[in-house]
């Protein structure tokens, strides 16, 4: 059990700050509320040196400028397992930007770790046995237990010495300029991010198959759903699942006694808002044809009979690098990279080095055999 000091006060975050002034290494780790809360925030924030553990709560300590510009720093690594969601939440939310990343999972990635969740990793090189009990906990609750916070600290005190091991058998392998690449462009990543403009009930598992008519359904109970989450400060799913949500709209119910049937939907959902589910799926039944949501068409490409064939081969080379080297498909080349290498024939390595998503050590190590694919 890993010791810690929990921080609610704008002075105690300066002091903390000040403590970290000098450190070249931190471990950081966030806990959210998206699992439970309809308003994603962030709730806790763990940060550990090699011998001391903070906790940070937002919550009791809205304005965090003081950590932003420790975390900031060029000068000071900040190690992170699986650093892409923790650096999405803290930019979103707190506008933190972290400029010195090392990624464990992504070490793990590199390395082809047989398996690269924190709890495995530290199991294999540390011996450390992680607890995931509190995985899926209301950390936007007050007071959080003794128990929550201890688990929470667990979470990174051990992170910098994992962190350690990994960079050295990256160096072993010749892969840690690989690492670099990859640590560097999770810096920007949040920042860079496409705006995405799709409509939320599209983004639904299972959506995008659905018939137009259908879609109009959906929009109709999804948008009341959200509502109904919104108002609540609930998670949406919490309300009525996403296959339920897909099952109304594929299979409409002409009662509220056949909402019931449904499995997943228990009496509570049908007393509580039985009525206005259904009325959210005859709103959409009853939409004019002319209103019915429409996909957007995928791109169409010239008529290429020989795409298929290279796009094999280039597969089939991908195969042979990834026994050669021993490595995951995505590091040698993740399957819309090697779609848009047979669709627009780079005629040279600096043709491929200007793709979108290739990495130059991909261009450096495997690029000869890609482009001899073609």
């Amino acid at each position: 059990m890993a010791a810690f000091e929990l921080i609610t006060t704008p002075q105690a975050l300066s002091a903390c700050v000040e403590r970290l002034a000098n450190e070249q290494v931190i471990a950081l780790d966030t806990e959210a509320s998206s699992f439970h809360r309809y308003k994603e925030s962030v709730c806790l924030i763990q940060l550990s040196t090699r011998s001391n553990t903070f906790l940070i709560d937002p919550l009791a300590v809205p304005d965090l400028a003081p950590l932003g510009r420790l975390l900031a720093r060029t000068d000071m690594e900040v190690v992170i397992h699986d650093a892409d969601y923790d650096l999405r939440i803290l930019a979103r939310h707190h506008h933190i930007r972290v400029e010195n990343v090392f990624d464990t999972l992504v070490a793990a990635e590199l390395l082809n770790e047989a398996e690269i969740g924190l709890a495995a990793l530290l199991g294999k090189y540390q011996g450390v046995q992680v607890d995931k009990k509190f995985q899926k906990a209301d950390w936007s609750k007050r007071p959080l237990p003794q128990a929550m916070l201890d688990y929470a600290a667990g979470d990174t005190s051990h992170l910098i010495a994992l962190r350690d091991i990994l960079e050295g058998k990256l160096k072993e392998k010749g892969r840690w300029t690989w690492a670099e690449e990859e640590f560097a462009l999770l810096t920007d990543a949040p920042f860079n991010a496409p705006v995405n403009e799709e409509p939320l009930f599209l983004r639904l598992k299972g959506a995008k198959m659905l018939k137009p008519h259908q879609l109009a359904i959906l929009r109709e109970i999804h948008g009341w759903r959200e509502g109904v989450a919104e108002q609540q400060d609930r998670a949406s799913f919490m309300i009525l699942g996403n296959d339920i949500l897909l099952s109304l709209a594929t299979d409409p119910p002409a009662t509220v006694k056949d909402i019931a049937e449904r499995k997943g939907v228990n009496e509570r959902v049908i007393e509580k808002h039985g009525r206005r589910i259904l009325a959210a799926v005859k709103k959409g039944q009853e939409l004019p044809k002319e209103q019915w949501p429409r996909l957007e068409r995928p791109k169409r490409w010239d008529r290429d009979n020989d795409y298929e064939e290279r796009l094999k081969r280039l597969k089939r080379t991908r195969d042979v690098l990834m026994n050669e080297f021993d490595l995951r498909p995505g590091i040698v080349a993740a399957n819309q990279l090697l779609m848009d290498i047979a669709r627009t024939l780079p005629g040279d390595l600096e043709a491929l080095k200007a793709l979108p998503g290739m990495r130059r050590y991909q261009a450096e190590h495997f690029g000869a055999a890609l482009l001899k694919a073609l």
